[in-house]
């Protein structure tokens, strides 16, 4: 099986034509109505970057996200697993949500690489690392994470091309969060 770890925007909120304000009142309720509207794959980035690394793996993809600790952040990561599910672009592990996410905090970016550090040392198979959605500067750790863990870091453009970013040898040591 492939894994594949990405962080999580806003597109599955826009697809599903979810408002900013109905996203904060949607936040913990049951989202049993929402399998019937997904859009197609193509239209929730999350999805579309699976259908395009199981491509290129030549299988399926077991998805899992990174998600901020924002109420639209996270119904985000639940819509986008409910509509991996009910399209089949994805097999939807879950989400982890980094608290207090922001720029200049040190104590989330270190919480941010040791999640998915750990996701990736548990993972099997061949490991993917997405940049291509979510929040920028979490995509800029998720491939920090990626290359410490020796994953494939890719970008997926819009046309479903992959390409993978080169790989950058760093350590945990050689990351100053980190010492």
């Amino acid at each position: 099986m492939t894994y594949l770890l990405s962080a999580v925007g806003l597109s599955a909120l826009r697809a599903l034509g979810v408002s900013r304000e109905e996203a904060a009142r949607l936040a913990g309720s049951k989202l049993a109505g929402f399998a019937e509207r997904c859009p197609g794959p193509g239209r929730i980035a999350e999805l579309h970057v699976a259908l395009a690394v199981s491509r290129l793996a030549g299988g399926p993809v077991e998805l899992e996200l990174i998600a901020t600790d924002t109420p639209e952040a996270l119904l985000a990561a639940r819509l986008v697993l409910l509509c991996a599910e009910a399209t089949g672009a994805a097999r939807p592990l879950g989400f982890v949500a980094v608290k207090r996410f922001a720029p200049g905090s040190y104590d989330a970016a270190a919480q941010l690489l040791r999640v998915a550090l750990d996701r990736l040392g548990r993972a099997r198979g061949e490991r993917f690392v997405s940049i291509t959605t979510g929040f920028n500067l979490v995509a800029v750790y998720l491939a920090l994470a990626g290359w410490m863990a020796g994953a494939r870091v890719v970008y997926v453009d819009e046309g479903g091309g992959v390409h993978e970013v080169p790989r950058v040898r760093v350590a945990p040591e050689d990351v100053e969060i980190f010492k």
